[in-house]
């Protein structure tokens, strides 16, 4: 007896069959196979949570002002030592002012001074032509002295003689010793007064210039209170924010700018309670960028925080909370492969080793 001929199974069937046995297998599979490229790379502890570090400069000013000039906008990128801003610190009419009132008072103290100094000369005047009558009086007092002495010796032959009394001798003698007294305490004085003379003048010659230094000092410490403040870039980076404009009056304190670093330089991580171990300076984890390539790097801790802090209100969204969430602070250094940009919010890997 011939054997049948297999009846043949369709395509559909085969499909069917397919479905049913090996499809299930085949989709577990794959899902456990996913979720395990998921867990390795992508999934990172809910309890820590970490941001590149933005270094920020706010430009504020120092002095009540007007901004007079404002020398970028938002997004340029400026360097160290660029001159952000000009404030112009004063009033230029208040300036005018106070310099006339200086002016005018020391003008007044000017007219004082040249008073007194022109009485101050006509003293010295005034003694010095009694300075010179005096030296008059000295000559005629010293030839009165010639004819005393003259006298004295008259007196002195007429009494040896026995012409004239011993008083007539006596009171030419006396005459004659009180003029000579006189001569000589006179010169005495008019040496005394002769070198004091030159004294007496230029005591006050210096005082008009010296209100000249007072007008000079005056009107640059003014100008010191009124010149401009060139305000400067601390650091290299990109301006993120402009607060004011051009010809707004702005009091001391008042921010003008903020400049954002382009270049980080370390990771701020936060990690949340409950905590199990401390981080430890020196100790190693991983670091993963989120992008769709992930790209890791191993890095260390280089810093931890003594106490817990509130988290930066960007990583703060990642745990879904709406409270203030804590958390312990730690510095960890860029890994040198990765081109992280400041701010970026970036998964780190922490697994100590017990």
């Amino acid at each position: 007896m011939d054997p049948l001929t297999p009846i043949p199974t369709p395509p559909s069937q085969r499909w069917r069959e397919f479905r049913i046995q090996a499809l299930p297998v085949l989709t577990f599979i794959a899902v456990v196979a996913s979720v395990a490229v998921l867990w390795q790379r992508y999934v990172f502890p809910s309890n820590i949570v970490a941001q590149v570090d933005a270094q920020t400069a706010n430009i504020i000013t120092t002095e009540a002002g007007t901004i007079e000039a404002l020398n970028v906008v938002r997004f340029q990128r400026v360097k160290k030592g660029d001159v952000i801003a000009v404030i112009g610190a004063g009033n230029t009419n208040l300036l005018a002012a106070s310099l006339r009132v200086i002016e005018a008072d020391l003008a007044v103290m000017r007219q004082r001074i040249e008073v007194g100094e022109f009485r101050s000369d006509q003293n010295y005047e005034n003694i010095r032509l009694t300075y010179l009558e005096q030296l008059v009086q000295l000559q005629v007092n010293r030839v009165k002295a010639k004819l005393a002495e003259s006298e004295y010796l008259m007196q002195a032959d007429l009494f040896t003689n026995s012409i004239v009394s011993s008083n007539a001798l006596n009171a030419a003698r006396y005459n004659w010793e009180a003029i000579e007294t006189e001569v000589r305490e006179m010169e005495k004085f008019l040496k005394v007064k002769e070198e004091t003379l030159p004294k007496l003048r230029g005591e006050l010659t210096n005082a008009l210039a010296a209100i000249d230094q007072s007008i000079a000092a005056q009107s640059s410490l003014a100008l010191m209170t009124v010149t401009n403040i060139y305000l400067r870039a601390p650091i290299d980076g990109v301006i993120t924010s402009v607060s004011n404009h051009v010809g707004a009056r702005v009091m001391a304190g008042t921010s003008i700018a903020t400049i954002s670093s382009t270049e980080p330089e370390r990771i701020i991580a936060y990690m949340r309670p409950p905590i199990t171990r401390l981080p430890k300076v020196g100790d190693t984890l991983e670091v993963r960028r989120r992008s769709f390539k992930r790209q890791t790097a191993v890095t260390t801790v280089e810093q931890v925080g003594s106490q817990l802090e509130p988290i930066a209100s960007a990583l703060v969204v990642l745990t879904g909370t709406s409270t203030v969430d804590l958390g312990l602070p730690f510095a960890v250094t860029l890994p040198p492969n990765m081109q992280l940009l400041p701010g970026e919010i970036i998964d780190i890997i922490y697994e100590p080793k017990h």
